[in-house]
């Protein structure tokens, strides 16, 4: 029966509470298993409980000797190598993974790890599968045994494409389960989808529109912008978020959706406000 060490990790029970780095070491059959949404599963003399169980190591600490850089960046947390990064949030348990690495995918699809990250005395502690995500979900990227996590790097991992390419926003709109009405002079240049949850327009001039269920933020910018304002359209509250007199970020929810537009050259206020009108 393989065992992690007390003295590298800190035990979260997800949804109930976390324990202490020192709390009293955790038996499991593979490192492996913390990989799944849930983690670990507890036994109790011999027999399985339903209560999940995530490992928690040191943010900063595991990060920077795996290479990365950790920056705060307002409420977020960043955590990059130059090439891969994600943004992480205290108290958020969801995550996107971003690359800007040639040939390889953009972002990966927002993704829950069973615990959300927190802080204590000062230190800011993480799934353990978070990294596993950041090194590509490789099989062998993280594995243990005798008391020993053995977390393997390989610069040349990719991050699996969740989203699926469609030729045709009707496509999308049959394997996400819902419609997507966009403004008539809007000239979209990929259109994809998250199946049952997401779809996501590419179009001309670094403009992007998502629709999803739910009421979560989906732009994917955890930015802080100097201007933030939110604004009554039809009677939903539309943020826009920007500086100067462009906007790049307007997030809005709407009868049982999440929408977000994000602009890469910036919007005028005006056209933010008349796409949140239009889109639905």
């Amino acid at each position: 029966m393989k065992k992690l060490t007390p003295a590298l990790l800190s035990l979260a029970l997800a949804g109930t509470l976390c324990l202490p780095a020192m709390a009293a070491p955790l038996a499991a059959d593979s490192v492996n298993d913390v990989n799944t949404a849930s983690g670990y599963t507890l036994q109790v003399n011999g027999s399985d409980t339903e209560i999940d169980v995530c490992v928690m190591v040191p943010l900063r600490a595991l990060a920077e000797e795996l290479g990365f850089t950790v920056v705060w960046n307002g409420d977020s947390i960043r955590v990059d190598t130059g090439d891969v990064h994600t943004d992480v949030t205290l108290g958020v348990d969801r995550y996107v993974i971003t690359t800007s690495k040639e040939g390889m995918v953009g972002m990966s699809a927002p993704f829950s790890l069973g615990c959300a990250p927190y802080a204590t005395n000062g230190v800011t502690y993480v799934p353990l599968s978070l990294f596993d995500a950041l090194l590509g979900n490789r099989e062998d990227a993280i594995t243990g045994d005798s008391g020993v996590i053995s977390i393997q790097t390989d610069t040349s991992a990719q991050i699996p494409n969740p989203f699926v390419d469609c030729d045709t926003l009707a496509q999308a709109e049959q394997l996400a389960g819902f419609s997507l009405t966009l403004p008539a002079d809007i000239k979209a240049h990929g259109i994809s989808v998250l199946p049952g949850d997401m779809i996501q327009v590419l179009c001309e001039h670094g403009l992007s529109i998502r629709k999803a269920l739910g009421d979560e933020d989906i732009s994917d910018d955890y930015n802080t912008y100097p201007q933030v304002e939110t604004v009554a359209v039809q009677g939903h509250a539309v943020t826009l978020k920007g500086e100067g007199d462009q906007v790049t970020v307007a997030v809005w929810t709407a009868d049982g959706y999440t929408y977000a537009v994000h602009s890469e050259t910036g919007l005028s206020r005006d056209a933010a406000l008349s796409l949140a009108f239009q889109v639905a």
